[in-house]
């Protein structure tokens, strides 16, 4: 499944949830798919998309919070997910896509192989 195709498998849960998506691509495909008032497509601000979405997720409790967000996204701010791991807002879901590069920036290779979850 391509990450486009999981967007649009989801799209329609997306309604009544706030969305927050990392720069780039992410942002671009679920933009292709149709813009809504409650999706925040961050901008130049590389790994701080779940920070960004934690910050909404305990300001917002009784809102559900969705983060999409990238592996390159999560190297550049690993620090950020034990600040999730310490929170666990139970509004909060943050799905990251694995394509094994840094494509919004240019197309590198990202420098590490992990299995986020639970491969």
């Amino acid at each position: 499944m391509t990450r486009l195709d999981a967007l649009h498998a989801v799209y329609d849960r997306l309604q009544d949830r706030i969305v927050v998506t990392i720069m780039g691509a992410v942002a671009a495909e679920l933009q292709s798919i149709g813009h809504r008032p409650n999706f925040f497509y961050l901008q130049h601000a590389m790994g701080l998309a779940s920070s960004m979405g934690l910050g909404i997720a305990l300001s917002r409790p009784g809102r559900q919070v969705i983060v999409f967000d990238g592996d390159g996204s999560i190297l550049m701010n690993l620090g950020g997910l034990t600040t999730l791991a310490r929170y666990r807002p139970r509004n909060l879901v943050h799905v990251i896509f694995d394509n094994e590069s840094l494509l919004s920036v240019v197309t590198h290779a990202a420098q590490a192989r992990t299995a986020l979850a639970g491969e």
